[in-house]
């Protein structure tokens, strides 16, 4: 318990989000006050983040009247605005990474940042203070803020891995973007963008103005969980990515279940028309690894592979374990055309 609030604290202290900075000093302060009890330090600190939230929700907002008490208390113990408003000004966000497998070659050749909450209640739940964020108006802010955090963190990664970030697409639309990834501390050749979610009517033309000039410069793209219907496919088309990404949901029994193995046949042949490479997520058994390696799968991620950690330590043990051919392996022009290819068919 004590290495993990260690870990955490450094985490938050490596941020560097101007917005957090006041918050960062006061994390400084509760350590210093608390000599080497990191445990006592950081619930100190949750109390003061908890209390920016309390007092936000406090503050009446135009036109509307102050919140009763009880609903005050609520909102701030759970993830609603004034809680996600605190996240953001106190810079409570921390990046684990997962490493993503060669599963041809063997090796880490990527690892994926996954945002975690430093809160008490809610550091399991990542996808509820999206959601929440989203629909309280304050998901790009909540995004971005992840972004920033993830790129920061990954400057302790070993340099040969690429960094697999996750993006909606309606905030690719926003334009921060582009300023943020190209004068991020982290080149654009180590940079897998993915898109979290499906395409919605009308993103589809203005999302491959965004990306492309970013791909022409290095940046590869991924589309998770990919789905199979046929507007998903047609979107992949378009999109035309380096990787396209196969949940859990279609590895789970995969080597018992011959028509999730018929599918993911196809997919992997789709992708090498397309210019893809296939990659799985949430592989837990050997069993699942071995018909994945067997099917061509290029790359994978799970449990059985390596846990999300924040520990750099951790990050560190990664290196020196990919194939020269690692990018390749991953999907970056996997199928071999050029990033300044990409998105050409609408």
């Amino acid at each position: 318990m004590r290495e993990q609030a260690y870990e955490i604290i450094d985490a938050v202290l490596a941020g560097t989000d101007p917005d957090g900075a006041e918050a960062r000093d006061r994390l400084r302060e509760h350590v210093a006050a608390h000599p080497g009890n990191p445990e006592a330090a950081l619930h100190e600190h949750l109390v003061f983040t908890r209390s920016l939230a309390r007092q936000a929700s406090k503050r009446p907002t135009a036109g509307k009247q102050p919140a009763d008490p009880a609903g005050v208390h609520n909102e701030a113990e759970g993830n609603g605005h004034a809680a996600i408003e605190a996240v953001l000004h106190a810079g409570m966000l921390v990046t684990a990474f997962q490493p993503i497998h060669d599963l041809g070659r063997g090796g880490v050749i990527g690892a994926e940042a996954l945002t975690r909450f430093v809160w008490e209640q809610d550091s399991q739940s990542a996808g509820s203070w999206f959601r929440n964020a989203a629909a309280a108006g304050l998901g790009a802010d909540l995004e971005f803020s992840a972004l920033q955090t993830a790129v920061a963190a990954a400057q302790d990664l070993p340099h040969h891995l690429i960094v697999a970030l996750n993006l909606s697409p309606a905030v690719c639309l926003d334009p921060r973007l582009p300023g943020l990834l190209e004068h991020a501390p982290l080149e654009l050749s180590r940079i897998m963008l993915e898109l979290t979610e499906p395409l919605q009517p009308g993103e589809l033309d203005p999302l491959l103005d965004v990306l492309t000039p970013l791909r022409r410069s290095g940046m590869g793209l991924a589309v998770d969980e990919a789905g199979t219907n046929a507007a998903s496919m047609r979107h992949i088309r378009s999109l035309r990515p380096d990787v396209i990404k196969i949940g859990r949901g279609l590895v789970a029994g995969i080597d018992a279940d011959p028509s999730s193995q018929y599918l993911v046949a196809d997919l992997v042949e789709f992708g090498r028309r397309t210019g893809a490479a296939l990659a799985a997520v949430g592989i837990e058994t050997p069993a699942e690894l071995a018909v994945l390696t067997r099917l061509a799968v290029a790359a994978g991620q799970g449990h059985l592979l390596g846990r999300p950690t924040i520990n750099v330590k951790e990050w560190a043990t990664w290196a020196g374990h990919a194939a020269p051919e690692a990018r390749s392996a991953h999907g970056r022009h996997a199928a071999g055309h050029p990033p300044e290819q990409a998105g050409n068919q609408r």
